[in-house]
């Protein structure tokens, strides 16, 4: 159990409906069941809900905000630059002394 990261079992003889007293939040949380996703709804205007199907299920909610992958993905380009643009630049330093010595 972690905070962005909430992990259930569940096994029932037909589909029911299950209520977390977790507060519904959909921006960032994902909802699975066996790995698949799934949508959960809001249940008593305040908490979250999941069908569940008949048999042995594995429940998962993961916080999963899309800022975090599009800040990971600016972050990757701006150090790839930032590498590209040191490079350049050492390699236009060594290539002046080397004309300038010649």
């Amino acid at each position: 159990h972690k905070p962005n990261h909430l992990v259930y079992e569940a096994a029932s003889g037909s589909e029911q409906l299950a209520v977390f007293s977790e507060i519904y939040y959909p921006k960032g949380w994902n909802a699975y069941i066996d790995g698949k996703p799934v949508s959960h709804i809001r249940v008593n205007y305040l908490l979250r809900a999941l069908k569940i199907p008949a048999g042995s299920s594995k429940i998962e909610f993961k916080f999963e905000p899309s800022v975090i992958k599009t800040g990971s993905t600016i972050a990757l380009f701006s150090s790839v630059l930032l590498l590209l643009f040191i490079l350049i630049t050492l390699w236009y330093t060594f290539r002046k002394r080397q004309l300038t010595t010649v």
